[in-house]
């Protein structure tokens, strides 16, 4: 359990969010790929070659799943890891030698290159089939602007969470919120209570600090804007200083900026490093009480060894909470499976690497399907579980990361760096969201 986005543009959870570049279409609402998916060809090569940039465990778990499955339609895998997918991905269908099957986890770059036909849309029973099954959304992570599916996720994170230590926070005798509303006002109550803060903010993350706020502000969109609009945002239809959009980075605000909120004080959020930010929920005394981070945070090198070892006893885990009882919208991030020919084996390929029947070895490994009718069972603890059936699967509404799905230039840029001026007291909240603006390029469709 690693992340990417530190060395790269993008946030690896328990899987891996991605680059984007502003053209997918709206929502997800999209069933069909329309009438130029691509007929399986040939007999079928013999070798099918699948590059990703994922690793350690999550890799190991993926060769697993696919071997099997390639085994048993008697073909053989060539695994390609990359260490810059972006890079590397662009090169190699510049070069007119593309691997059979890409692993996307960067949906935005996907759809540029079905621009001009460089990979496959799924056809239309694929899709219905999937969809069947698949978290609501999930669908239009992979829908270009011309309507079609071009990738379906095979494995996802969840980043709409929030972290406790389970004693201490028990010890403050406070439940946890059920709104947006009540978040605001347990953070004011526990801040008023004694001299622990209520919350650790991290967004330190060497060349790419910055980027934990997004997820914050993402998440807090997705609530108040509602879906629709954060459809709108991330193609750069809906301006960030819009009345839509601009209370997201107010309710930040109101936490992050009040005096005795968070550990260290306002101008230490961007210098706390994000993956380590959230250990003081678990000193003695605790150093703070709420930690909003992905699924990554539970995996080695995030919360202390210790605690890890202990999880399901030690750390509390809940999800981010909705504007509204009954919701529950879910931040998102996954890599999407997409074919570069149509030979019979790699369509085969890559639509199990997108279906209800992949992942088992993966799930083991820890990391989540996108598929609500998964075994949660396999999942390796209680605290996985219960982000599979209590968030992801019950989500009424997921997205994908939105800076991950806006143009590089805004996503893994101003929308990084502009916020952490602003938090480090370097200008107001208006120039900073005009700033961003001002970057957006036009939405290309």
């Amino acid at each position: 359990m690693i992340t990417r986005r530190a060395s790269t543009t993008a946030l690896v959870g328990i899987a891996v969010a991605g680059l984007a570049s502003g053209c997918l279409s709206s929502g997800g609402s999209s069933s069909g790929s329309g009438g130029g998916a691509a007929t399986a060809s040939g007999p079928g090569k013999s070798s099918i070659e699948v590059e990703y940039g994922f690793g350690n465990e999550q890799e190991t778990a993926f060769q697993k799943d696919l071997n099997k499955f390639a085994s048993a339609n008697g073909f053989t895998i060539k695994f390609t890891k990359s260490a810059s997918w972006d890079t590397e991905i662009r090169a190699r269908v510049a070069g007119g030698n593309p691997p059979d099957v890409g692993l996307f986890p960067q949906p935005g770059l996907m759809c540029d290159m079905a621009k001009t036909k460089k990979v496959l849309p799924y056809d239309d029973a694929t899709v219905a089939t999937d969809k069947e099954t698949l978290v609501p959304g999930f669908v239009g992570a992979g829908t270009c602007a011309d309507g079609k599916v071009y990738g379906l996720p095979s494995a996802v994170s969840v980043k709409s969470l929030l972290w406790t230590d389970q004693k201490a926070f028990a010890a403050t005798g406070d439940q946890q919120p059920a709104t947006l509303d009540d978040l605001l006002k347990l953070t004011d109550k526990l801040r008023a209570s004694g001299k622990t803060p209520p919350w650790c903010i991290a967004a330190e993350s060497g060349q790419a600090t910055g980027w934990p706020i997004t997820d914050w502000i993402e998440d807090l969109v997705l609530r108040l804007a509602g879906p629709d609009n954060y459809d709108k945002w991330v193609k750069g239809e809906l301006k960030f200083n819009s009345p839509e959009i601009k209370p997201a980075f107010e309710y930040f605000q109101k936490i992050a900026f009040t005096d005795g909120n968070v550990r260290g004080g306002t101008k230490a959020i961007v210098a706390t490093n994000f993956q380590t930010g959230g250990n003081a929920l678990f000193d003695n005394p605790p150093g703070c009480y709420l930690f909003k981070q992905a699924t990554f945070i539970a995996g080695k090198g995030g919360f202390p060894d210790a605690v890890i070892a202990s999880l399901d006893t030690t750390a509390g885990v809940t999800a981010f909470p909705p504007k509204t009882v009954g919701d529950n919208p879910v931040e998102s991030g996954g890599d999407l499976a997409a074919a570069f020919n149509n030979d019979t084996n790699t369509l085969k390929l890559r639509n199990f690497i997108a279906s209800k029947d992949n992942g088992i070895e993966v799930a083991k490994a820890g990391f989540f399907s996108p598929h609500k009718t998964f075994d949660v069972s396999l999942y390796p603890n209680k605290t996985l579980q219960k982000i599979a059936t209590d968030v992801l699967y019950k989500s009424s509404a997921a997205r994908f990361d939105g800076s991950d799905l806006m143009p590089a230039k805004v996503g893994a840029g101003t929308f990084w760096t502009e916020p952490v001026k602003w938090i480090s007291g370097q200008q107001d909240l208006d120039t900073t969201l005009n700033n961003i603006d001002a970057s957006f390029p036009k939405a290309s469709s």
